[in-house]
């Protein structure tokens, strides 16, 4: 027998399964949210029984993985994205009734990652409320407290869709009821003086290992000649590391350079305050012969690390006759 029906939209239902819900709360079932027929009227058979689970579903809209990053000094911890997030979360039909749904953790997602569980006291979740009659709400995800994230490499936290009260007849996205936020963490300081200044203390380089990707002329930096053979990186990707033989309080360090076009302009700065590199941040200068770095707190240092090292005009291999340190 064929009847003329008018199909908006069908879920078509392949598995249903539990996950990520209470015994008396949400149950979730696989679904495809794309399928759709043709809205115009259609002819088809009508089956003793439908080969699909006509039920209401809820579901998250729009983006569910995603990436942040931060910074921190240890003590400070800075998120570029900022620290308020919203999650869209729809019903595919409309109820006469209020529905209360959360984002809850859920510890199964970690599965396969390395990065460290975010901390309940680092964030607040707070519900949605999907209104009789409208089809959409919101949540939103607070991140409160970012001063306790700071350990690297950075966190994880899984969530996923439920309803805080059971809704009779609504059934929880296969697909779409899962959000995973990683978040990646750099320590980084603020602790460089913008000043050239010449800076009074107790100059050295002896008892410092000097090492680098190139090492030809490496011995130019510490034989005590300003204004000898240079040492300079043979591309951006160059570093180079200076370890101390022991924890040493440094205020800043000079580093004697060329006067032409080679002049040395900018490099990323990293200090090992005994916990691995910190970034310093990038340093920049445009100054003939002599530049300092002076520290704006001084630092008890391991070791130091520069690499990215340009020339004024942006070029590679700036030439440097020496480079000592000041405590």
């Amino acid at each position: 027998m064929k009847k003329i029906i008018q199909l908006l939209y069908i879920l078509f239902a392949v598995a249903a399964f539990s996950a990520c819900s209470d015994d008396n709360q949400g149950e979730v079932v696989s679904q495809d949210l794309a399928y759709q027929l043709d809205a115009n009227y259609v002819f088809v058979d009508i089956p003793e029984e439908f080969p699909f689970d006509p039920s209401n579903i809820l579901y998250l809209e729009g983006r569910t993985v995603m990436k942040l990053n931060a910074k921190s000094d240890g003590t400070q911890t800075t998120i570029t994205e900022g620290t308020e997030f919203t999650f869209n979360v729809k019903l595919k039909k409309a109820l006469d009734q209020d529905v209360k749904v959360r984002l809850r953790k859920d510890l199964d997602l970690l599965e396969g990652h390395t990065l460290a569980e975010l901390p309940d006291e680092a964030f607040e979740l707070a519900d949605a409320i999907i209104t009789a009659g409208s089809r959409e709400g919101t949540i939103t995800l607070n991140i409160t407290n970012p001063d306790v994230l700071n350990k690297l490499p950075g966190y994880v936290l899984p969530l996923c869709l439920d309803f805080v009260d059971a809704v009779s007849g609504v059934k929880i996205s296969g697909q779409y009821y899962n959000v995973l936020i990683e978040m990646s963490l750099r320590l980084e300081k603020d602790n460089i003086d913008p000043s050239n200044d010449e800076i009074e203390g107790e100059y050295f380089n002896n008892n410092v290992l000097f090492e680098s990707s190139k090492t030809n002329r490496l011995e130019c930096l510490y034989d005590g000649n300003r204004s000898g053979t240079t040492w300079y990186p043979g591309k951006k990707s160059d570093y180079l590391t200076m370890t101390f033989s022991e924890p040493t309080r440094i205020l800043g360090v000079r580093i004697d350079v060329v006067t032409n076009s080679y002049k040395l302009g900018s490099m990323n700065v990293y200090v090992d305050e005994g916990s691995g590199f910190i970034s310093y941040g990038k340093f920049v200068r445009n100054n003939n012969g002599v530049i300092y770095m002076k520290f704006k707190e001084p630092v008890n240092m391991h070791a130091l690390k520069f690499d990215e090292m340009l020339t004024t005009s942006g070029g590679t291999g700036p030439d440097i006759y020496e480079i000592t340190f000041i405590k």
